[in-house]
């Protein structure tokens, strides 16, 4: 067995040596292909390439838009466009060159494109060559335009990505997200805000951990590991929205205080009208600032507040309303929902990304571990801070809870509203991550908590 073993090691070995040595020899061949080469030289020169693409290149002053079956599929810029500033407007854009290009983005469709920012300059119709899909020759009328070495996925990409929603699948995740709240707000009671007069302390210490001290290390950590603009954005984005709709749920699969968790879901859905537009004006415009960010913060504050009003404040009214004059049937239907709600949620997420699910499975490894470090973080502040204040461990797991799954589906909705964020790819790709793995994360940090019993004072 231990030799079948070792024989499988020495393949894998083999095969990735041979693959290295082709890579390399592909970079000494095309670093001797001149410019204007034609195809038949080309391949006489390196030899056929891994894959062929056949693109249409839509040039706006010296950058260019690689455009497949009427969608943009790439943005190459010029190097004295590199730090372009992206442009999250959606008006038509009537400057040229560098101006235009950065209202576009990777996945918008040809109409979209046209609307925003008029014809390009020129069209030119050519080839992509790849050999060992780490290298790239770009031929134009059947000729080199253009070699590119060593090609890799990067975070910047993001940045460009655009991920298309019709008005058909907004209305969708407006009507979903307000079920949510609306199943949130059936267990919500005004009792539940008298907590915060008979026993301040825990209510007082989750409100601070949830609202001021998670931004506030969320914005430490996005200037500790600098990631690109849209992905810091969406991280600050999930570290302003309040609380997730699961929190309770799984609060009391950890033995933790179920009317502490209520409570602060209360409270944190009621107060997130002001504080998540707040919390996500005060951090994003301070860390453009301080990182001279390519996507300056320029959101509409009222916008998000009306947003968020419309899908919190309205729900969660209604649902208390509902609570109070129809008691029978909400203790019918509150458990189901409860229990439906991770469903309804992945559902959620899934939607969200059904119509650009290719650009997700392609580029989602570069944030993961961001993703998984953020959603710790989150834990961690949130089970520290009532630690220092001395709360009992129920608390505490209660908060760690309450600070770590938040509502991502809340951001989702913000970053595909066309009148804030547009559906900016990196954005959208942390909160859709978030959504998935706090419901990862919370269910396994509630089992293993489950399973270590409580002080028995």
């Amino acid at each position: 067995m231990s030799m079948r073993k070792t024989l499988l090691a020495l393949v894998f070995l083999m095969l990735i040596s041979v693959s290295w040595s082709y890579a390399e020899s592909y970079v000494r061949l095309l670093k001797k292909v001149p410019l204007m080469t034609d195809s038949l030289t080309l391949k006489k020169m390196v030899g056929k390439p891994t894959r062929k693409e056949s693109v249409l290149r839509y040039y706006y002053g010296p950058n260019q838009a690689v455009v497949e079956d009427s969608v943009i599929t790439d943005i190459r810029l010029a190097p004295v466009h590199k730090k372009l500033h992206i442009n999250l407007k959606r008006q038509k854009n009537s400057a040229r060159g560098g101006l235009q290009i950065s209202s576009l983005r990777i996945g918008m469709k040809l109409s979209e494109a046209y609307n925003r920012v008029g014809l390009p300059d020129s069209v030119i119709s050519g080839n992509d060559w790849y050999y060992s899909n780490r290298h790239r020759v770009e031929l134009s009328q059947g000729k080199v335009s253009k070699i590119d070495l060593h090609l890799k996925s990067t975070m910047e990409t993001l940045d460009w990505i655009w991920l298309n929603f019709s008005k058909g699948g907004l209305f969708f995740m407006n009507i979903t997200l307000a079920l949510i709240m609306f199943g949130v707000a059936l267990q919500i009671k005004v009792e539940h805000f008298k907590m915060l007069i008979t026993n301040p302390k825990p209510v007082l210490v989750g409100f601070i951990s949830q609202f001021f001290a998670l931004p506030f290390f969320t914005f430490l950590l996005v200037l500790l590991i600098r990631p690109t603009p849209s992905i810091a954005m969406g991280m600050i984005l999930v570290a302003a929205c309040p609380g997730g709709n699961i929190s309770n749920f799984i609060s009391s699969l950890a033995k933790g205080n179920i009317a502490l968790s209520v409570t602060l879901t209360a409270i944190a859905t009621t107060i997130a009208v002001f504080m998540t537009p707040f919390n996500f004006a005060f951090w994003g415009s301070l860390y453009s600032r301080a990182s001279n960010l390519v996507i300056p913060i320029q959101i509409n504050p009222w916008e998000m507040i009306k947003t968020v009003l419309i899908l919190l404040g309205l729900p969660v009214v209604l649902g208390m309303l509902f609570a109070h004059y129809f008691p029978k049937i909400t203790g019918k239907i509150s458990n189901p929902i409860k229990y439906l709600s991770i469903i309804i949620f992945l559902g959620y997420v899934v939607a969200a990304l059904a119509s650009n699910f290719n650009y997700f499975l392609k580029y989602v490894h570069l944030i993961v571990l961001i993703v998984i470090v953020h959603n710790a973080l989150g834990l961690l502040v949130g089970y520290t801070l009532p630690t220092i204040f001395k709360l009992n461990p129920r608390d505490r797991r209660t908060i760690s809870i309450e600070t770590g799954i938040q509502n991502s589906g809340l951001g989702l909705v913000l970053i595909f509203n066309p009148n804030l964020f547009d559906g900016l790819g990196g954005m959208a790709f942390i909160a859709a991550l978030w959504g998935i793995w706090h419901i990862i994360s919370g269910l396994g940090i509630a089992y293993y908590w489950s399973r270590k019993p409580l002080p028995s004072n």
